[in-house]
């Protein structure tokens, strides 16, 4: 019987800052594994490197050491435009400040990754249409940024981060500028997400009680990451 690889696998992740006598390490030989559809927390302190470590699954920076491979590619074999458009169209990323386009309405938003891809506009439009209505917001698809609320505009950046099909899904603190009402409809939103589109995630997140309703809850403590019981 084949074994079959994990979606997201991450071997031995080190990451150093600064250098000489001052050099520390923030990741100290991180290692993890995750299914498809698993969905997967990241706990700990402020300034242990949950953002830094989710900024290596991601692409968005390099390990001093180890390596990661996501759908079956290793991110070290790819040059800089390689690993753009890998993310792209394998990565989608949700961070806790939304980074939406303010000029631009809801639906432009939505589709702005595909359209930066060179995908047909036509599709996009409907698909990015799909995908506010199922984050909840059919009928604000021309409302622009400033006319939505807190919870709405990162509903927008959710839908965004879903609209190149991604494999992995990367959250950080996506509740975490949201009251706690509307950081849990966030948050199950996100779980419908997992059944719905068997959408495996990874959230770093200070909210004990949104990752204890996670499949996999790990703690970041002193560069190294360990699961947790909650």
């Amino acid at each position: 019987m084949v074994n079959k690889e994990p979606l997201f696998l991450a071997k031995n992740i080190s990451k150093h800052f600064g250098s000489g006598d001052k050099q520390f390490a923030i990741l100290k030989d991180i290692n993890l594994s995750i299914d498809v559809g698993e969905m997967v927390a990241i706990i700990g302190a402020s300034g242990t490197g949950k953002t830094t470590l989710l900024h290596l699954f991601g692409g968005l920076a390099n390990p001093d050491s180890g390596s990661i491979r996501c759908a079956g590619v290793d991110l070290a074999d790819k040059d800089d435009n390689a690993l753009a458009q890998f993310r792209n169209t394998t990565i989608g990323f949700v961070f806790q400040f939304h980074h939406l386009l303010p000029e631009f309405s809801a639906l432009e938003n939505t589709i702005m990754p595909g359209l930066i891809a060179g995908s047909e506009r036509k599709e996009l439009l409907e698909y990015g249409a799909s995908l506010l209505a199922m984050v909840g917001l059919a009928g604000h698809e021309h409302q622009t940024v400033g006319e939505l609320s807190g919870g709405e505009q990162q509903r927008v950046a959710l839908a965004r981060a879903l609209v190149r099909k991604p494999a992995l899904l990367l959250a950080d603190e996506p509740t975490g500028n949201l009251d706690p009402e509307t950081g849990m409809k966030v948050f199950d939103l996100l779980k419908n997400l997992n059944t719905e589109l068997n959408l495996t995630t990874i959230m770093v997140t200070h909210n004990y009680e949104l990752a204890g309703k996670m499949d996999r809850c790990l703690v970041l403590k002193n560069g190294i990451l360990n699961n947790h019981t909650l």
